[in-house]
């Protein structure tokens, strides 16, 4: 899942981007490093070049997971949230006044980022909305729905969705135990709603059953 919708690493490779390309340094991480945490110094804006990062909050033993980053997503440190790595990869980081200036001098840039910062904040409110309204099997169908509807294949028996999450993944980023939504998908797998592939591809063989659980 794109978490943004808009591949920044795609639009840095445009010939028009070639200074805003120059302005942005490599970082590389190891699977399960905190990248950044809320009390970082550094006013960082960053790209993910490679691997998955997790951009969560933490209040005592509880995390909410706000999205998966993949490559070409963006985000910033200055947001308050953990930034934890889900597997070897590479980030590429630059200051927030850096930002700014390729904002104001290139107008192409502008409207780009624009169009991310509103995707991210519009995924943000989806996640918060679900944790206060909804339980934890509507957010799960919500997410399966979401998978299977924007980034499905079809194949032979339904729409086939690959989470690339493993189930406790999964149950982080839902706000749940791993336990419950093991549960979960095995309820839909014998409801004939979920058929599974393998550790992370799935086929959606009833996708309006799953809408209708998602909305409930």
């Amino acid at each position: 899942m794109k978490f943004s919708g808009i591949n920044l690493l795609d639009e840095l490779e445009r010939a028009e981007f070639e200074d805003i390309r120059s302005v942005f340094g490599e970082r590389r991480f190891k699977k399960g490093a905190i990248i950044f945490a809320p009390d970082t110094e550094d006013d960082l804006v960053f790209i993910v070049a490679k691997g998955r990062v997790r951009i969560y909050l933490a209040y005592e033993s509880k995390e909410f997971t706000l999205g998966i980053l993949g490559p070409g997503d963006l985000y910033s440190t200055h947001a308050g949230c953990f930034v934890q790595a889900y597997e070897d990869g590479k980030l590429l980081t630059t200051d927030v006044q850096s930002v700014k200036r390729c904002m104001a001098d290139i107008p192409l840039f502008n409207r780009t980022m624009v169009r991310v910062l509103g995707k991210i904040l519009q995924n943000s409110f989806s996640v918060i909305d679900g944790l206060v309204f909804k339980d934890i099997n509507s957010r799960l169908c919500a997410y399966l729905y979401k998978e299977a509807s924007q980034y499905g294949k079809s194949v032979d028996g339904g729409i086939e969705i690959n989470l690339n999450l493993t189930t406790e993944q999964l149950s982080t980023l839902l706000g749940a135990t791993r336990q419950t939504v093991s549960t979960l998908l095995n309820n839909l797998t014998r409801e004939g709603i979920l058929v599974r592939n393998d550790r992370s591809h799935w086929i959606v063989a009833d996708l309006e059953q799953l809408k209708s659980l998602a909305e409930n």
